[in-house]
């Protein structure tokens, strides 16, 4: 049908009529099975997922009364697409309804299974808001099936991290990099990191480094290195709280990609490579003859990047490349290629190539060149040169800068 891509609370069934708005989300009290109302009109939360026109929203709630973790799931048979959906999304939210902030989503149990489960920890006192949606039923003659889902809250001591609070890994080298993460509810003694260049390695079955280093913050975080990997390899890593008599489920995957010596060429249609290769902040497109727009990567069918422009505001997104190992006056000829789209009239968009020692605006402070690009027709052959002024890691952004525009655009980008 689709895609691109213990403490028990005692056990009950509940039938709920639950609302469409954070505001009035139906409470959970107790661990079972829930029935959800048909979906109606909501009002959907897009901090985790994507959302579309149309789109509705079912929304629950939960409030912990000790640290602990709560599994939520609609993987069962009776979501048969018949008198139940059987293609569901989950988000689930912590803060408040009008400060949201994302925790755990899933779309899929597999690539075959269109259900969704999540595990997310909780801690005491706090209240987690719960979301479904039919972003992949909106249009269709079973929008507003309702869902069967099972819930269950188990109190723990050692709590799995969060998914949402995982940071961007840095300090790379050709060969190392040291990744970072938010302390568990309960702050643990320690954590564990297994990490693998084999990223359909399941979890605990690759290189295990045990680490007990944090910083106190605030925010305080723990990190942890991972070194003598295979030269400018990519890795999949996995984290769990290790609390000495006892270990966290592990939380992951989450990638890494170490700095690359030149030549180096990328085009986001490696599978093996997450498509994107460690490159960070556009959105990926997949296209085909069937796609909006059709057949719009470099050659046709395949990926690319895109940013957009705005009607309203100047444009200041940014995206970056993986790391790049350079010596003192080395020269990079840096090539890309662009092209516009637009369902009216295109606006010229405007960008800067830029380098720095991270994937930040504050770490892009060297324009190398700016761009203007115009052409829906075709893409266009980009081409400059930087000569690296000391050795060391760096990496290259594309800054879309482009003024208010008179009709909103976008900009795609491939074959670096």
């Amino acid at each position: 049908m689709k895609k691109l891509l213990l403490i028990l609370l005692s056990i009950s069934t509940i039938v709920s009529f639950s609302q469409g708005t954070c505001a009035t989300a139906t409470n959970i009290t107790a661990n079972g099975t829930l029935t959800t109302a048909a979906y109606g009109v909501s009002t959907y939360s897009s901090g985790c997922q994507p959302t579309k026109t149309g789109i509705k929203a079912i929304w629950y709630k939960f409030t912990a009364t000790a640290n602990g973790e709560i599994t939520i799931s609609s993987d069962l048979a009776t979501n048969n697409g018949t008198t139940f959906t059987n293609d569901t999304r989950i988000s689930v939210f912590k803060g408040t309804c009008t400060a949201l902030t994302c925790l755990e989503f899933n779309d899929d149990v597999s690539a075959t299974n269109f259900k969704s489960t999540v595990i997310v920890p909780v801690a005491a006192g706090s209240t987690y808001y719960i979301e479904w949606d039919n972003y992949w039923n909106v249009g269709t003659a079973t929008e507003n099936l309702p869902l069967n889902f099972t819930f269950a809250y188990n109190a723990a001591s050692c709590i799995k991290l969060d998914k949402s609070g995982f940071y961007l890994p840095n300090t790379y080298t050709t060969t190392s990099v040291n990744v970072f993460w938010n302390q568990a509810i309960g702050s643990p003694a320690n954590y564990d990191t297994d990490w693998s260049t084999d990223f359909a390695a399941p979890a605990g079955s690759g290189t295990i480094v045990s680490t007990s280093t944090f910083v106190a913050g605030p925010p305080a975080y723990a990190y942890s290195p991972i070194s003598s990997a295979p030269v400018s390899s990519n890795v999949r890593y996995y984290v769990r709280s290790n609390c000495g008599g006892s270990q966290s489920s592990w939380q992951g995957p989450n990638y890494a990609y170490l700095a690359k010596t030149l030549p180096f060429s990328h085009t986001f249609e490696d599978a093996a490579k997450n498509f994107t290769d460690g490159f960070i902040g556009f959105t990926r497109f997949t296209s085909s003859a069937t796609s909006n727009p059709a057949n719009y990567a470099d050659g046709g069918v395949g990926n690319s990047m895109y940013t957009f422009s705005s009607t309203t505001a100047i444009s200041n997104l940014r995206a970056y490349s993986r790391a790049v190992s350079l010596q003192a006056g080395e020269q990079v000829t840096i090539n890309f290629k662009s092209r516009l789209y637009s369902t009216g009239v295109a606006a010229p968009i405007s960008f800067n190539l830029t380098v720095g020692t991270s994937q930040s605006a504050a770490g892009q402070a060297t324009i190398i060149q700016g761009f203007t690009e115009s052409s829906t027709a075709s893409y266009t052959q980009n081409t400059t040169t930087w000569t690296a002024p000391t050795a060391g890691v760096y990496f290259f952004g594309i800054h879309n800068n482009t003024p208010i525009a008179a009709a909103q655009t976008f900009l795609f980008f491939d074959t670096f």
